[in-house]
């Protein structure tokens, strides 16, 4: 990018790839007020790792869509106890 296309850009703060990656599942649902998006939406114009993590979130909850129970029941036991790490370390109770 050359620079703003717009005063209203010079307005709009950078934010950090870790702010990001640590919200995107919020970024996705909207959760985020007006300004907060801009500022995400500002970041993912000018970065390409940020717009992938983007891509590849959208690309998990497409094909989670079409996961049967099944599917999940099959996960080996090992693989299960680390995402259920994972998610409860995240998002902790």
């Amino acid at each position: 990018m050359t620079g703003p296309e717009s005063a209203d850009d010079l307005e709009v703060p950078d934010r950090p790839c870790r702010d990001f990656v640590e919200q995107v599942t919020d970024y996705l649902e909207g959760a985020f007020d007006e300004q907060d998006g801009r500022e995400i939406d500002a970041h993912l114009e000018t970065c390409p790792g940020c717009r992938s993590v983007l891509g590849q979130w959208r690309q998990v909850i497409r094909l989670s869509g079409k996961l049967a129970e099944s599917d999940v029941d099959e996960v080996d036991p090992d693989t299960r106890r680390r995402l259920m790490t994972s998610f409860r370390q995240r998002h902790p109770s």
